[in-house]
């Protein structure tokens, strides 16, 4: 039976070495003690050092500093000590920035599969399989023929972790199983006997797959819970996790560390789907280049679609869906698991208000590896003249794909939205167009730092991809990209040609973007959208 001690005595029982998974997934879940307990007994012991970490997306608050491996202080930015972790094994660092400076700095190795293939890993280490077969990540960062996973000099010294294998003649990625030896996670409650229920957290993520990840491979599962509640008082369906697969458990001291999502010390009900709150809580755009970003990629939903939108600029489509009044058209699905209501914005993503269900993170990205999903929209950093993106590493920063491949390389249509420049940029919408009164460097080049979508992959699936920004918009072609569209007010050849690196197809129907684009009054997308 599960046993319930101190946070100091769960820590002690991690072996130098030993590898670490892990659940939570950004703001949301996160185990924060278990990440002060252990990065306080290494502070004064020095042990547990050389760990393995793995995780499908690394919990943190997206805290960014000018000083690196100054100002982080939540979830594993904590364990940032050098020495205590060896090898990062995680499918993204966007809100651990401490730990992708040390990756950056070649301190600790770091291998970064797409999130959707680290979720079935869990799945595979529970298992006792060497690895998973997939085509997700083809031609991407992840292809051995490119980078295979290995993000700096230490991970490509320690060997690959992905190989390319031929099926029947076709391409596949086979990715090797991470070791896992102990599991951190975080629940709502654990009952007298250590059975844990998670019906106060905002998804259903990837605890029960860590912690029988661990359990079979002869290891521990240690838990942080809020609170233990009496024997037998836990709805059965509620219980995520038997007690037989938890060996300790940890009540959290600190009401802090058991808040639903960094974003709030407030529990939200609707978030959990225990609750449906009335109205709609997404906010109205101001009218800015972002807006106008959103609003054409609006135009492009069907009615009655499953559509994936990323975080960032895409989550703004959900805000112009709202005062559209075509939320209806759509149902939103995210990478987490909820499926249909709002998908939040910031630090609250990937949660979602007033979800209409709550799948399991793994099982939502088998989902999507079918085909589940009808349109996707998703943000971009870097776009390059044969249609590849990078989202992944730029600015001499490691983010990794998170989600990014398994919804983009099997989505139906792919949508990839971004600013056209960046930097300080003064562009103002002026009712028709655009006036652009300081612009800055472009960000399509010849070749991307690294490729997080390919336009080889699409091509052969036969994808429909548009790039969307807020001057002008291409489509994916036989050998490139095509400009379609521009705004008005915009001098094609100098606002557009010369800030590329490379001279696109330009459509012989070349034609203005929507003037409703640019104006403060809706845009009246509900009759194009019944249309359709």
């Amino acid at each position: 039976m599960s046993k319930f001690v101190t946070v100091e005595e769960a820590m002690s029982y991690i072996k130098d070495g030993d590898a670490v998974i892990n659940g939570g997934f950004g703001s949301l879940g996160s185990p924060e003690e278990l990440y002060t307990g252990l990065a306080d007994r290494y502070a004064k012991e020095g042990h547990p050092k050389d760990l393995t970490f793995v995780c499908s997306i690394t919990p943190g608050d997206k805290t960014d500093s000018l000083e690196p491996y100054k100002g982080f202080n939540l979830g594993p930015n904590k364990l940032r000590a050098e020495g205590l972790i060896k090898t990062l094994f995680v499918g993204n660092l966007t809100d651990a920035h401490a730990l992708a400076y040390m990756v950056n700095d070649n301190k600790i190795a770091c291998y970064m599969p797409p999130m959707g293939v680290m979720c079935n890993l869990y799945r595979c280490a529970a298992g006792h399989r060497p690895g998973l077969i997939t085509k997700v990540g083809l031609h991407t960062f992840a292809d051995p023929r490119n980078e295979g996973c290995a993000f700096n000099q230490k991970a490509r010294d320690m060997g690959k972790v992905v190989e390319l294998m031929d099926i029947e003649g076709e391409e596949y990625l086979f990715y090797k199983t991470p070791p896992a030896n102990v599991c951190f996670l975080r629940a709502t409650y654990a009952d007298e006997d250590g059975n844990l229920s998670m019906e106060h957290e905002a998804i259903v993520g990837t605890e029960l797959e860590a912690a029988v990840a661990a359990h079979n491979n002869g290891g521990i599962v240690i838990a942080q819970v809020e609170a233990v509640v009496p024997r037998n008082s836990l709805k059965v369906r509620n219980i995520r996790i038997h007690n037989k697969l938890v060996d300790y458990i940890v009540v959290a001291q600190d009401p802090m560390n058991s808040r639903q999502c960094y974003a709030t010390t407030k529990y939200r009900p609707e978030l959990s789907g225990e609750q449906k709150l009335a109205g709609n809580a997404t906010k109205k755009l101001p009218l800015n280049i972002r807006k106008v970003i959103a609003r054409r990629a609006a135009m492009e939903i069907k009615p009655g679609v499953i559509v994936n939108l990323g975080s960032g600029m895409p989550s703004g489509i959900g805000s112009v869906c709202a005062e559209e009044g075509i939320s209806d058209a759509i149902t939103c699905s995210v990478e987490s698991g909820p499926m249909g209501g709002q998908v939040q914005e910031g630090l609250s993503f990937p949660g979602v208000a007033n979800a209409e269900c709550m799948f399991a993170q793994t099982d939502v990205i088998d989902m999507y590896d079918g085909g589940m999903l009808d349109q996707c929209f998703l943000g971009g950093a870097e776009f390059d003249q044969n249609g590849n993106v990078n989202v992944s590493f730029f600015g001499g920063r490691c983010i990794g794909a998170g989600g990014y491949i398994n919804i983009s390389q099997n989505s139906k249509e792919v949508y990839l939205m971004g600013s056209f420049t960046v930097g300080k940029n003064d562009i103002r919408p002026n009712g028709t167009g655009l006036d652009i009164v300081k612009d800055g460097p472009g960000k399509f080049v010849k070749q991307v730092q690294q490729i997080t979508f390919s336009g080889e992959y699409a091509r052969q699936a036969k994808q429909k991809v548009m790039y969307i920004t807020e001057r002008a918009v291409f489509q994916l072609v036989e050998d490139g990209i095509e400009l379609i569209e521009i705004a008005d007010g915009i001098d094609l050849q100098k606002d557009v040609l010369d800030l590329m690196d490379f001279t696109p197809k330009i459509s012989p129907n070349l034609k203005k973007m929507d003037p409703r684009l640019f104006a403060e009054e809706p845009m009246g997308l509900k009759a194009d959208i019944a249309g359709k």
